[in-house]
């Protein structure tokens, strides 16, 4: 059978595509080949509940981290039908209107900005209040939206946290709101969960009608043609097996995607090269660019435990129903970091001052910060999780060999950058001076100093040195799981995710995002794959699936189907 579309990869964006593909042309023929197991079948986990590190976890490693005391550092993935959707913590925050400019400006094509994906993030969601922003929400989208006060979780330390936030300035946001493209200050949590239940993508956007094949291994991607106009003709799985489509559409993620492009002989010819693979067209971008968001944690000791502030105490709120139903949290928090050392940053980088309108100098949101009243099983500790935005480090995927089983070497060069550092110290003080300063009510009346984590000299103070924040930084400093920029659009695909000079192959995943979004990613695949979906369909109507290759002039020509 020649199939109209051949999408590898069943995860998030996987998953979109191939709903919408078959919801708009009943009559397509629609292969779509995953790697692990078809999990749609259970009764998945409640609430927050995450299976990082089991059986639907890729569960990779990096190479060892130079700027995190040479640490290897785990990235989880997905591995099933749904991918990320399947383990993740489901934190649903769309990031900035700024940084979906910058895309949109970085590949000259405003389909790609805040203004041209926001019908894609309304068409998502259903969102739990029609009364908050209204203009920026959906409310008949696949995926279920929940906050604390949706589902009436009302956690005793909401408003001292509320208050403590302003002490230190950082302002609530309009409606609590920071999915409506401002996300600098206090939102409330929002999760994409529907009555507490996890939501897969796969199972949302129902795969009926479409041939799916699981734990089911795609080795390369097969090109032909002629030298210098390569393209897609089909797939060849693991076990040798072809199959051949009309359009082959990888959807593998950050880390697999350059892998299965350069196994395919799509890459940087000196790293093809060096693992004897056919170079069929040379692009050097495939595999650069990685970006990843990380996190350091910290837990603090509850000066009253038996005041019940948090989880483990006897407080019946923490036993209720509804508590239950979602992370035991109030709030995401996004703030600026600015100042003189980060122009002093910015320099040592770039090695020159930076201009007043330096793109990082106007960033609101480099970092993220959750309180959660967990921590212990008594209730005598809160943790806060403390994560960076907007990093400016920048790694890569390469080969670890040509053989398909082989992960590939993932090198993510976190904290590489002096921006980087200083982003992390500065956002890290932020913590201590809400958690343990005198200027809050919180630091004042109901924590107790930072719990000192086994093996550290000291906790962490409102006096702690920048040289010790960066010590204890760099000690435990670990992936948020948001891989990206691997595949990037401008670089190695058009502004329709088609791989460039490769006829009749498209990527749609979080490695063509060319910009760092300061979120957590399932916002903007999401909306990536259903205007993915419409762009495919429309090409499919005027036979343009095909782009000339750079200098080739008429070799790339559309052909027609």
């Amino acid at each position: 059978m020649l199939w109209d579309y051949i999408i590898v990869g069943g995860g998030l964006s996987g998953s979109v595509v191939s709903n919408r593909l078959l919801q708009q042309d009943s009559s397509l023929k629609i292969l779509l080949i995953e790697a692990g197991p078809n999990a749609n079948d259970q009764n998945l986990w409640p609430n927050a509940t995450n299976t990082m590190g089991g059986t639907y976890d890729w569960d990779l490693t990096s190479i060892p981290q130079v700027h995190v005391d040479n640490r290897p550092i785990t990235l989880a993935q997905g591995k099933a039908l749904g991918g990320g959707t399947l383990i993740n913590m489901g934190l649903w925050t769309r990031g900035d209107r700024s940084e979906y400019d910058i895309w949109g400006e970085t590949v000259g094509d405003k389909r790609w900005s805040y203004d041209g994906l926001l019908p894609y993030m309304k068409k998502t969601e259903s969102y739990w209040n029609q009364s908050i922003n209204a203009q920026q929400h959906g409310y008949e989208g696949k995926v279920h939206l929940q906050t604390p006060t949706s589902t009436n979780r009302t956690y005793p330390l909401r408003q001292k946290v509320l208050e403590s936030w302003e002490q230190i300035g950082v302002s609530a946001l309009p409606s609590l709101d920071a999915n409506a493209g401002d996300i600098t200050g206090v939102a409330e949590f929002s999760e994409c969960r529907d009555k507490g239940r996890r939501q897969t993508a796969s199972a949302v956007y129902s795969l009926d009608g479409i041939t799916v094949l699981t734990n089911t291994i795609v080795a390369k991607v097969l090109i032909t043609g002629p030298e210098g106009s390569p393209s897609a003709s089909g797939i060849q799985l693991d076990n040798g097996t072809s199959t051949l489509g009309k359009e082959v559409i990888l959807a593998t993620g950050a880390v697999h995607t350059p892998q299965l492009l350069m196994l395919s002989g799509i890459g940087p010819e000196a790293e093809l090269s060096k693992h004897s693979i056919p170079v069929k067209k040379d692009l050097a971008d495939v595999g650069k660019n990685y970006a990843d968001h990380i996190l350091s944690p910290s837990a603090w000791k509850v000066k009253n435990p038996d005041q019940g502030w948090a989880l483990g105490s006897s407080n019946p709120v923490f036993k209720s129903a509804a508590n239950a139903l979602g992370s035991p949290s109030d709030f995401v928090v996004t703030t600026s970091i600015k100042g003189e050392g980060l122009a002093k940053a910015i320099e040592a980088d770039e090695g020159k001052a930076p201009s007043p309108d330096h793109p990082l100098l106007r960033n609101g949101a480099f970092f993220e910060h959750i309180m959660l009243y967990t921590g212990s099983t008594n209730g005598s500790r809160v943790s806060f999780s403390g994560i960076s935005l907007s990093p400016t480090s920048r790694g890569s995927i390469t080969l670890a060999s040509a053989n398909i089983h082989d992960s590939p070497v993932i090198d993510p060069k976190y904290l590489a950058t002096a921006v980087d550092r200083y982003v992390y110290r500065e956002g890290m003080r932020q913590e201590v001076a809400i958690a343990g300063g005198a200027d809050t009510v919180l630091g004042r009346e109901i924590l107790d100093g930072e719990a000192q984590p086994q093996g550290v000299s000291e906790p962490y103070t409102t006096e702690s040195t920048d040289e010790y924040i960066d010590s204890r930084v760099r000690a435990s400093a670990r992936s948020v799981h948001h891989p990206m920029g691997t595949a990037a659009m401008g670089k190695v695909v058009d502004t329709n995710l088609r791989v460039k000079g490769v006829c009749g192959l498209r990527v749609v995943d979080a490695s063509v995002l060319p910009v760092v979004i300061p979120a957590h990613l399932m916002v903007a695949v999401y909306a990536m794959a259903e205007q993915a979906a419409e762009i495919i369909l429309q090409d499919q109507k005027q036979c343009t699936k095909c782009i000339p290759a750079p200098g080739k002039g008429k070799n790339g020509t559309a052909i027609a189907k």
